[in-house]
């Protein structure tokens, strides 16, 4: 009988959402506890009631699915992206130096990544994948090892009390440039994918059409979009509608999703610009507060839906590849962002901090790597060695980044009261 009980439970959307968010909610107190991000506590959890151990929940890779975890999952990265872009004011971040330090952070790992795949993945089954290539997989896996945890890197600076140093600065910067760019290469590895080839004129239009969103996106919100928004968001308060301007700006960034999707470029992009371009808006730190209640619902679905996604029973071969690809990850990262800051004049320590720091992925590399799993472009066995190269990264990173960075002069912020500190520790996203 409870066995019958329990077969009629599993598969059950209500059942499984009840679950998801009940070891959500568990999975934050136990890594707070150690220390570590809920995010990785969260994947790992999601690989533990997946098909890899006990299967309680399963989750539709196909993007004509109507699985409605599935779903929820993708609205969680949407929410996730818009509510990043918010972080990102275009005037303070985008600075030479980090631009500078952020390209050879995209550059190098972006071909480490290429090249280490073209060699060692295995042809996909051409039963099971018939529309998957090689090529496609290396170019995903190239985007995938782009894109910079900040969230890790900002969470162990503020510990440590030298967030406002010129160091931390510096790899802040960087890392949302990366970000910023991650999401352009995320559009061009699409249309890379969408073939077994790209003639050149193809290419140049892929790239440029990807720039084009980011540009006109980001200069049509910031100058036309935000002064909307705040209009409303005034007229609502007098009217007792305080809602109103954070309604529309999130309508506008599943309206910017859509548009990307259209275009041929992933959603996600689409709501990432949409953030960036309202970032400077003074209402901006009420509208991340209000997005942060949707972001407690729907990111942990999204995060435990990724681990549900992992198949550990890969092959040897695979299990070779993602142990290599951790290595190429984080060293690609060093030497891409460590090389340009040393370049600029920063100390050797200064560099290798700075390398160090970019070398965390987790939540931009997972959504890249959903996002080609639910594209049909990777096969599950390349979407788990993802999602294993960003848990690990992101695990073993801030340990040897407090390493590099303890002669680091510390912040003022030290210097308060426990009460501020608390409060200030409080404001770190995501830990």
């Amino acid at each position: 009988m409870f066995e019958d009980i329990w077969a009629a439970l599993v598969g059950d959307i209500w059942f499984e959402l009840t679950l998801l968010l009940a070891i959500a909610i568990a999975t934050n107190f136990l890594f707070a506890r150690f220390g570590q991000p809920k995010i990785i506590g969260q994947i790992l959890l999601g690989i533990a009631i997946g098909p890899s151990f006990l299967g309680l929940i399963t989750v539709s890779e196909s993007p004509d699915s109507g699985d409605i975890v599935r779903f929820l999952g993708l609205l969680g990265a949407i929410i996730l992206l818009f509510m990043i872009g918010l972080e990102c004011k275009i005037k303070e971040i985008y600075t030479k130096r980090a631009i500078i330090i952020a390209l050879g952070g995209v550059i190098v790992p972006w071909i480490g990544g290429f090249l280490l795949a073209i060699f060692m993945l295995p042809t996909p089954d051409p039963i099971l994948y018939p529309n998957i290539t090689i090529f496609a997989e290396s170019v995903f896996i190239g985007a995938a090892l782009v894109a910079t945890s900040v969230a890790i890197t900002a969470g162990v600076m503020k510990e440590m009390g030298i967030i406002s140093s010129n160091v931390a600065k510096t790899i802040l910067g960087a890392a949302v440039v990366d970000d910023v760019l991650g999401m352009i290469v995320l559009a061009i590895s699409r249309g890379l994918s969408t073939g077994t080839g790209i003639d050149a004129l193809e290419l140049l239009w892929v790239i440029l059409i990807a720039i084009i969103f980011v540009a006109v996106g980001a200069y049509v919100g910031s100058r036309y979009l935000s002064k909307l928004i705040i209009r409303i968001e005034e007229r609502g308060s007098q009217n007792k509608l305080p809602e109103s301007g954070f309604l529309v700006a999130l309508s506008f960034a599943f309206l910017y999703a859509f548009i990307a999707e259209t275009i041929g470029i992933s959603a996600i992009v689409g709501a990432f610009v949409a953030g960036t371009s309202l970032a400077g808006c003074q209402y901006a730190p009420k509208f991340r507060e209000r997005t942060t209640v949707l972001e407690w619902v729907f990111a942990p679905i999204f995060f435990l839906s990724m681990g549900v996604l992992v198949n550990l029973a890969m092959p040897d071969s695979m299990w070779a590849f993602a142990i290599i690809l951790i290595i190429v990850a984080f060293f690609t990262k060093v030497i891409g962002c460590g090389f340009p800051a040393r370049r600029l004049g920063m100390s050797k320590d200064e560099s290798l901090s700075i390398g160090v720091g970019m070398a965390p992925r987790l939540e931009v590399a997972m959504i890249i790597a959903l996002y080609g799993l639910t594209a049909g472009i990777i096969t599950r066995d390349v979407y788990s060695v993802i999602v294993v190269m960003g848990v690990v990264t992101a695990l073993f990173t801030p340990s040897i980044l407090r390493r590099t960075m303890k002669n680091v002069p510390k912040s003022p912020e030290m210097c308060e009261p426990k009460e501020l500190k608390r409060k200030y520790y409080e404001k770190i996203e995501f830990e």
